[in-house]
């Protein structure tokens, strides 16, 4: 059970070109063998998404759903000029594009999009205390990943299905794509419930337009981060997100000092 070594493409499967969305089965495996981690920070606050789905169909009834709002949005006339923009633009330009005439809806209308989709989430919180330093980028690692899966081998356990072979997370640098991959495949092993996890395989996906359940993913970060931010304001995004967590994914806050142990 331990991640792969990291090579100059940071997602070693069958070769993909980065600047194209591409079907999941160019990975190499079935679209359900698939989940994809979302990833936000703000201040002092580190959130990690995991989405899975939890049937077959998911992800491309993902890929229909999207497809029937392209299609309504190629309908409409637009002729209207566009104003202003989204922090949806930003996170899911795939998914919110469509919408972009009608942002004051556009995380309702997401929201819905979510909650009918068979997935579940799990998440994860690493706080720094205030006037910490934003160090320890291994430990944190450590404990986002530890919170996700910990949540999802409780998942696996009480729903009796089979794990998923690959994780997908946003890419970043080289040298910290391979930090993370070291860090996972030191912690996998010793996690409670290691064994029903299997050989999961962590994997980075290496730029350009992601598959859309990588979209959903960071979706779901960024409304667990934007509610973390200003739990007060309306937020569907959220609330979705919420209603499809894995238990005990509520929320597994760890301050700073709890993630450097």
């Amino acid at each position: 059970m331990s991640a792969r070594a990291e090579d100059s493409r940071p997602l070693r499967r069958k070769a993909v070109g980065p600047t194209k969305a591409v079907p999941l089965s160019r990975i190499g495996l079935a679209p359900e063998q698939v989940a994809f981690i979302g990833e936000a920070a703000a201040e002092n606050v580190f959130v990690q998404v995991l989405c899975w789905p939890t049937m077959p169909a998911a992800w491309s009834a993902l890929a229909e759903a999207a497809a029937s709002m392209r299609a309504i949005r190629d309908g409409l006339s637009m002729s209207n000029p566009v104003v202003g923009s989204s922090w949806l633009q930003q996170v899911a330009p795939q998914l919110s594009g469509p919408l972009e005439r009608e942002w004051g809806a556009a995380e309702s209308t997401l929201a819905t999009l979510i909650r009918r989709l068979p997935v579940r989430f799990a998440v994860a919180i690493v706080r720094l205390e205030s006037g910490e330093r934003q160090g320890g980028a291994a430990a944190r690692c450590r404990s986002l990943f530890t919170g996700c899966l910990t949540a999802y081998g409780t998942y696996l356990k009480t729903s009796n299905q089979c794990a998923f072979r690959l994780m997908l997370a946003p890419g970043q640098s080289a040298e910290t794509n391979a930090q993370r991959l070291a860090v996972y495949a030191e912690m996998l092993p010793h996690l409670e419930g290691s064994g029903r996890l299997g050989a999961l395989e962590l994997a980075f996906w290496p730029g350009g337009t992601p598959p859309l359940p990588m979209e959903v993913a960071q979706l779901a970060a960024a409304a667990v981060s934007r509610h973390l931010q200003a739990p007060a304001q309306a937020n569907p995004l959220f609330d979705a997100v919420r209603e499809q967590l894995a238990p005990p994914s509520h929320f597994h806050a760890l301050s700073g000092r709890s993630a450097r142990r």
